[in-house]
């Protein structure tokens, strides 16, 4: 007999949110996956991270800093999880996982597509023996068509998706996107997904099987550019900081740093931009006549504004744009953002406790309710679970120690 993992609240999982009650069996690594899992944890679902013996997910070992002994790239991304570290691939931990299963609502992976199937951990083996579940899976490319079983990072699909055809400049060439943005985007985008599915199991009793990818994110996020293509038929080309449907807008040197500035909004924002910088000549320039000829006179455009900002610094040109009501700001490195009363005011940074790094600072879930913002726990040790999972499981302690034994699981 199947025995279902009790719903205790644990010190990984946080004690309220509106998934309360629901289980993960969380099969990720890396960024997208891991980060998916982690914003479920902060629904309130109870998510049970499976890591494969004997030095679990990659993430613990990399990574440029640690806090104590751990990896803070794995602690980022791993908040609210428990850790069940069990060599899911053997008979025995087979067996482990399907009564945990069993027992679930979400199964969630970043796997290659195709590559779990010899563990029958694919879709549709899943849904033959859970169909209950919501199957999610991320991937690089997509789970179908000629490029499915390609491997995908961040880097390659902001490559490949075209993101940096339009990032960068003539001189510089193209330019990845400094974080991983189609890491995160992926991960938001399969939760949406993951989320609508579940509504569905409770209208149904049936499980979906929910997909998204790097790729799919990319495109998302080009929505825009991709309207005028279907359009002129012309492919961006490298936009700098630049848009390539209005100017100005965009990123402009001043004295002594960069500012952003949005004088394209429509032709009132144009108008007061000129007043402001002492530009009235360019209203009736008839290369600026409208915002079409301001695109396609964009870098002459560019080289005046700058070296008319050229005579005060940033900030001070800044507060002279939004008095004249022309939305504007500072390019502020990560620090200055982390740092900022907004930031502060939306209690965007946590502060969780983990029991061999201590304390430590995570960005907290990108949304509010009600609010407030879900709270994070902190990310476990590796295998800190195991005893305790094993044995909601039916497992004997005898059990457990010959599983350790064999090298099959950890525990602390």
């Amino acid at each position: 007999m199947v025995n279902a993992v009790s719903r205790e609240e644990t010190a990984a999982t946080p004690s309220r949110g509106p998934l309360s009650g629901t289980r993960v069996v969380d099969l990720t690594r890396f960024v997208s996956g891991s980060y998916t899992t982690m914003l479920l944890g902060s629904l309130g679902a109870e998510v049970v991270k499976i890591e494969v013996p004997p030095d679990g997910d990659p993430y613990r070992a990399q990574g440029t800093e640690t806090i104590g002994d751990e990896s803070a790239l794995f602690l980022c991304l791993n908040n609210a999880k428990r850790s069940l570290a069990i060599d899911f691939r053997s008979p025995e931990g087979r067996d482990v996982l399907e009564r945990l299963l069993a027992g679930s609502d979400f199964f969630v992976h970043n796997a290659r597509p195709g590559s779990l199937a010899e563990h029958g951990l694919d879709g549709p083996s899943m849904r033959s023996r859970h169909p209950h579940l919501v199957y999610a899976s991320i991937s690089g490319y997509g789970d179908v068509g000629p490029d499915a079983e390609r491997g995908g990072f961040d880097l390659i699909l902001q490559a490949e998706g075209g993101m940096m055809s339009v990032t960068g400049s003539a001189g510089a060439g193209p330019v990845k996107v400094g974080a991983p943005l189609l890491d995160i985007g992926a991960s938001l985008s399969v939760t949406i997904g993951i989320l609508a599915a579940y509504l569905e199991r409770l209208r149904t009793g049936r499980g979906s099987e929910v997909a998204s990818s790097l790729l799919e994110f990319s495109l998302a996020g080009m929505t825009t550019l991709a309207a005028a293509l279907f359009v002129s038929g012309q492919a961006p080309e490298l936009l700098g900081s630049h848009s390539p449907t209005f100017s100005p807008y965009g990123a402009f040197r001043a004295r002594d740093d960069w500012l952003v500035l949005t004088g394209a909004g429509n032709e009132r924002f144009w108008h007061l931009l000129c007043e402001v910088l002492d530009l009235g000549v360019l209203v009736t320039d008839p290369r600026f006549a409208n915002n079409a000829l301001r695109v396609a006179y964009r870098d002459e455009l560019t080289e005046i504004i700058e070296a008319a900002l050229a005579h005060d610094d940033a900030h001070a040109w800044v507060t002279r744009l939004e008095a004249a009501g022309i939305p504007s700001g500072l390019v502020r490195d990560l620090r200055q953002v982390i740092d900022s009363p907004q930031v502060d005011a939306l209690e965007a940074v946590q502060t969780v406790e983990h029991p061999s790094a201590g304390s430590y600072r995570t960005i907290g879930p990108p949304f509010r309710i009600d609010g407030l913002r879900p709270l994070l726990g902190t990310a476990p040790v590796l295998g800190a679970d195991t005893r305790s999972i094993l044995a909601e499981l039916g497992l004997e302690a005898d059990e457990v120690t010959a599983l350790v034994a064999r090298g099959l699981a950890v525990t602390p």
